[in-house]
């Protein structure tokens, strides 16, 4: 039996994931739904992706025929995810806003952070967790 992959996904990849479901976030977010891997969040990024979600730069994106969907997907995000809060850190990192996926990084260990922010990629491993754009991500699934 195969081991799922544990990872992160960071909000932009959510977010592009369902502004753009043809693109690599898209499909990776259909690969969780077949059970491809298991997805890590905190209570802090589902804030942030239902704030994200409220901006009306962002709602003008999305056809309003997906909305419904979409609110299921928000109210039912902590289901489909593993939901953990962890202490928070001290980081040397220049965007405190990610401060929490280091976080959840650090006191999780999961094997993948996937991320589009160039900030982020740039540190290429932290503990053990690989960061990795997604389409590095879907290359190695």
């Amino acid at each position: 039996m195969q081991i799922k992959p544990v990872v992160v996904l960071d909000t932009n990849v959510i977010v592009s994931g369902i502004i753009s479901p043809h693109g690599a976030p898209g499909v990776i977010l259909r690969r969780h739904q077949m059970g491809d891997f298991a997805l890590l969040s905190s209570s802090e990024q589902i804030e942030e992706i239902n704030d994200v979600f409220g901006r009306p730069k962002v709602k003008k994106l999305i056809p309003k025929n997906l909305w419904p969907e979409l609110k299921i997907f928000l109210g039912n995000f902590h289901k489909i995810a593993t939901v953990i809060d962890p202490p928070q850190l001290k980081w040397d990192f220049e965007d405190s806003d990610d401060y929490f996926l280091l976080d959840l990084v650090a006191h999780a260990r999961p094997d993948y952070l996937v991320t589009g922010d160039k900030a982020l990629r740039s540190l290429l491993l932290v503990m053990r967790t690989a960061i990795l754009t997604p389409s590095e991500f879907l290359a190695g699934l």
